[in-house]
């Protein structure tokens, strides 16, 4: 029955994307655990800002050289956590065109960060 099957599938995309958000939440939270259990190194400690306020500014600097949609998918999904249908949602594209602004996305920022990659 066609009723039936639309109750179910609503039921069950509904649990997908709460056990979604679970599993984020659960990973920020053991991030946050493990960051506590660190020692503190005072010298690192008077130096964290700057270094952090740089690295966002970088961040930002980078993010800036992608198209603005590809931009927009990027920062939908890495830094407010959506998945690639919410993004689809959000921005009334169709999800295969969101998936490929990611993939460009992220393939020009690789790009873009690659001569740092042994500089960290």
């Amino acid at each position: 029955k066609p009723l039936g099957w639309i109750v179910t599938l609503t039921r069950r995309r509904a649990i997908d994307q709460l056990r979604r958000r679970q599993a984020y939440s659960r990973a920020r939270e053991r991030y946050s655990k493990q960051l506590e259990h660190q020692p503190r190194n005072p010298r690192w400690e008077a130096f964290e800002p700057f270094v952090r306020s740089d690295l966002r500014h970088f961040l930002e600097k980078c993010m800036r050289t992608l198209p603005r949609f590809q931009r927009e998918a990027v920062e939908l999904a890495f830094f407010k956590g959506l998945s690639h249908s919410e993004i689809a949602a959000a921005t009334n594209a169709p999800i295969g065109t969101v998936k490929t602004r990611l993939e460009l996305g992220l393939q020009k920022l690789t790009h873009v960060l690659r001569p740092l990659r042994h500089k960290v």
